[in-house]
């Protein structure tokens, strides 16, 4: 099940003894979790909840405390953080306490790995419930925006609201929530987010800069884009968001210039690729500093800093950004 599922319909699921929530989302753990702990203590009373870090613990000490009964209330709760190193200790143990669980306690795993054909994967399958907490598909989100808005602040949010929101923060869930919780406050008794409201809150300041830095990066001055993307990464941005929000431009201007070697015109190419009128003559700067090789090679760029952002690299995303426009800056060699 994957966390968004999860976060809709937790209260309405039935008790479960084994929970996996398996990921690299930090807020989607933190959330899924959290919905753990209501879904068994939903008076907010949560005492019988012990937290315990994975690369640490021995399960002896996880086992005792899930076979004591609670001294007040219904549940033992123990979540394992960061479980990665403890389920590789204690595999063949953990799967022998999957087949008889105790009677009143709730054993969450946190873990970062999941591979679903492992004995102890089917058998959590079977009986318990692993909770994926990746970044969902772009697609997904706006719906799950429009709900959150509805549970957070009773606000009604627009889709094309929710999908523009999206274009502009990204494919960021912490983000995302966050975004929607100031659109709520804004929108004030009247309860109802329009796409204006998302413009004028979220998209303005933030999306002029980002076209400031790869205006800059396009246009050979690296120190510039550099320092305007030091500025919004020190305001709070997050970088997955920053890139989303670049990958969108950057895309176009790929697109532009993959119709422009098919001697498209450059307007044509432009108003094809949605780049608006009034940048038409920037493109043309842009495809001249690039070049077309490296113009035709910004959708496998982006992807790497993707990848590299999400996991793949051992860089800090700060560093993976500054290197990306680092590239962009350099003189075009074709």
């Amino acid at each position: 099940m994957h966390a968004l599922e999860w976060l809709r319909k937790a209260k309405d699921e039935p008790e479960r003894s084994v929970y996996v929530v398996h990921g690299d989302d930090p807020y989607l753990i933190r959330e899924s979790v959290a919905a753990i702990v209501r879904r068994f203590f939903p008076d907010g009373d949560a005492a019988g909840v012990e937290r315990f870090a994975g690369s640490e613990t021995a399960l002896a000490d996880l086992l005792d405390l899930l076979h004591t009964l609670p001294f007040f209330g219904k549940w033992r709760l123990a979540v394992v953080e960061e479980a990665d190193p403890f389920v590789t200790r204690y595999r063949s143990e953990i799967e022998r306490y999957v087949e008889k669980p105790a009677a009143r306690g709730v054993l969450v795993l946190q873990t970062r790995s999941w591979p679903s054909n492992t004995r102890l994967a089917k058998a959590i399958e079977a009986s318990g419930l692993s909770i994926q907490a990746a970044c969902p598909r772009e697609s997904e989100l706006p719906g799950w925006l429009v709900q959150l808005a509805r549970s957070v602040g009773g606000a009604k949010l627009d889709k094309d609201a929710a999908q523009l929101l999206v274009e502009l923060v990204g494919p960021a869930p912490g983000a995302l929530a966050a975004e929607v919780e100031k659109l709520a406050v804004y929108a004030g008794e009247e309860r109802h987010i329009t796409a204006a409201d998302v413009s004028t809150m979220v998209g303005a300041g933030r999306i002029e800069s980002i076209w400031k830095i790869l205006d800059a990066a396009t246009n050979g001055q690296a120190a510039e884009a550099l320092t305007q993307l030091d500025a919004l990464i020190a305001s709070g941005e997050p970088p997955i968001a920053l890139l989303a929000a670049m990958s969108t431009n950057l895309l176009k201007l790929h697109h532009a210039g993959l119709l422009r070697t098919r001697k498209v015109s450059l307007g044509e190419a432009c108003q094809a690729a949605g780049i608006p009128p009034f940048a038409v003559d920037k493109t043309r700067r842009q495809h001249a500093h690039l070049g077309p090789r490296r113009t035709d090679q910004l959708p496998r760029m982006l992807l790497n800093c993707d990848l590299g952002i999400k996991g793949g690299s051992t860089l800090d995303p700060r560093v993976i950004l500054e290197n990306l426009l680092a590239q962009l800056a350099i003189p075009r060699r074709d």
